[in-house]
């Protein structure tokens, strides 16, 4: 009986291991890019986001990519699409594009900071929040290699949308290394 519950557990753990094994292989890897290139954000209509949002998102993105790139050196060349340097995309690399589409914009209410100074722990009333949803193209094939959903908020004496927006771009350039493998 012992020797049966023992094959058990065994045959439970290989699989477990085989099958984690497999969803590790499948993961994306961002290794062979060399360069990348930050679309700005689509802004639906309708959406209480301001027209500018997704251009400012897209900077913020770039600046926060370059501050990783400091630290981790993700990439060769990173540039907004439209912008200067964006002439300068190297040729013969491999070319990442970023594009997104702005999700949530909630601007922290007057009344949730005034809220917050009377509300004893209230620290959280006047939270301000932005999410966005990124796809990840490889240039060459036009194909979709990642996409992912990510949503920040701010409280606080940070509690604008636009610090939000910043930890969004943080957010992201934190992905890129994740899967950059560093």
């Amino acid at each position: 009986m012992k020797m049966k519950n023992f094959f058990a557990i065994l045959l439970v753990l290989g699989v477990a291991l085989g099958t984690n094994s497999l969803v590790m292989a499948a993961e994306v890897n961002l290794k062979d890019y060399d360069a990348v290139v930050v679309q700005d954000l689509e802004v639906p209509s309708g959406s209480p986001a301001p027209e500018s949002a997704g251009l400012q998102m897209a900077e913020k993105t770039v600046y926060q990519i370059k501050r990783y790139n400091e630290k981790y050196r993700l990439f060769d060349t990173i540039v907004k699409e439209g912008g200067k340097a964006s002439k300068e995309a190297p040729s013969g690399k491999k070319v990442l594009i970023i594009k997104g589409e702005v999700k949530e914009w909630t601007p922290p209410t007057v009344g949730r900071r005034i809220g917050r100074s009377f509300i004893p722990f209230g620290e959280h009333t006047g939270t301000a929040y932005f999410a966005a949803h990124y796809k990840f193209i490889d240039k060459e094939s036009g194909k979709v290699i990642y996409e992912t959903d990510l949503r920040t908020s701010s409280t606080g004496a940070n509690d604008t949308v636009e610090y939000a927006m910043d930890r969004n771009g943080e957010a992201l350039a934190k992905t890129i290394t994740k899967l950059k493998g560093r």
